[in-house]
């Protein structure tokens, strides 16, 4: 970097008032392919890596927490790696983020992300003790993944090479659960939540198999879900599934055309209720009218939904673009058909 200026972009991402940032992919794409051509190379085989986002790590309060785990995340070596992220696409509509290639072949890294869970992948480095299921003759752990339709994904799964261990059928403590072994060894346990079932429920039930209940094995899921109160809810629902790509796991209406709470999922994560607005006696629902709510929905494929929007006629307020708080994503917004206003972006609350 000798005798660079204020002015050049490499010298200005390494004085950026917060530090040192990484450059944006497309960038990095750029220039390897410049100083390629300058130095009369091939350009590299390997493809280009998402660079992951950054983040902003809030320091522990006390030296006491500073041992405290911040993220337990599930890393998987296969036999095959690039076999092996092409089966959890299929299978679980797992989302790619990056992907290390070595200059053997093999993958040192990968993430990918299903729904809101993240995943890290290799291929096999005995030099490092990382063994696959296939070397090692099976596999002494599973993993445990809350879907949405636990049918629907088992069959997917078993569709894409998997071997079902274990059709999906109704458990006594709530759920409805499946499971699988995937084609590189590791054994998948696919659960649906149903309802909550009180200790008491549950000590009877497992009682009755010759299960002693000790505490509560269950824990509280935490997050927040956005709320639309409509004029026309079933409409509202109708648009939100078969346009937007929403999936109605629960809606419960008291009366035709009324309805009292929903549950819509989205597939990479999250949920919205939607609600018939200004139901007598219903506190919730008393708002001056619907209209003018927003909410911002994160997807890894924007131009998925603007496409499936524009086919359907809705009204675009925000062309597709970068935000300036998402360097290098992407996002844009929409007013339903009762004025609501939808984001859909890249953006996921890192800085």
């Amino acid at each position: 970097m000798t005798g660079a200026s204020a002015d050049d972009p490499l010298e200005a991402l390494r004085l950026h008032p917060e530090g040192p940032i990484r450059p944006r992919a497309a960038f990095v794409s750029e220039l390897r392919g410049q100083l390629a051509a300058a130095l009369g190379l091939d350009a590299p085989a390997v493809p280009d890596i998402a660079l992951p986002p950054r983040r902003t790590t809030v320091p522990p309060a006390s030296t006491e927490t500073a041992a405290l785990a911040t993220a337990l995340t599930p890393y998987l070596a296969v036999h095959d790696g690039a076999a092996a992220l092409a089966f959890y696409t299929e299978a679980f509509g797992a989302v790619e983020e990056s992907r290390f290639t070595g200059p053997d072949g093999r993958i040192g890294h990968a993430e990918l992300v299903i729904g809101t869970v993240r995943l890290f992948l290799s291929d096999e480095y005995p030099e490092v003790g990382a063994l696959s299921p296939r070397t090692l003759g099976g596999s002494t752990a599973a993993l445990h993944l809350e879907v949405a339709d636990v049918d629907a994904v088992h069959t997917r799964a078993v569709a894409a090479g998997a071997t079902s261990e274990r059709p999906p059928a109704d458990q006594p403590y709530g759920a409805r659960q499946g499971s699988i072994v995937d084609p590189f060894g590791h054994r998948w346990l696919l659960s649906q939540p149903q309802a909550d079932v009180s200790t008491a429920e549950l000590e009877r039930r497992m009682g009755d198999d010759g299960w002693t209940l000790t505490g509560r094995p269950r824990v509280a899921r935490g997050g927040i879900w956005g709320v639309v109160h409509s004029a026309d809810a079933p409409a509202m629902i109708r648009f939100l599934t078969e346009v937007i790509g929403f999936e109605a796991a629960l809606v419960i209406q008291d009366e035709p055309g009324i309805v009292e709470h929903s549950e819509l999922v989205w597939p990479e994560g999250g949920v919205v209720q939607v609600g018939t607005a200004n139901q007598p006696g219903n506190v919730f629902a008393d708002r001056p009218g619907p209209g003018q709510q927003n909410l911002y929905v994160i997807t890894a494929d924007p131009s998925a939904v603007l496409e499936r929007c524009r086919a359907a006629g809705v009204a675009v307020v925000r062309d597709m673009a970068e935000p300036a708080y998402d360097p290098g994503g992407l996002g844009f917004a929409i007013a339903d058909p009762e004025g609501n206003l939808w984001s859909f972006g890249t953006y996921a609350g890192e800085v």
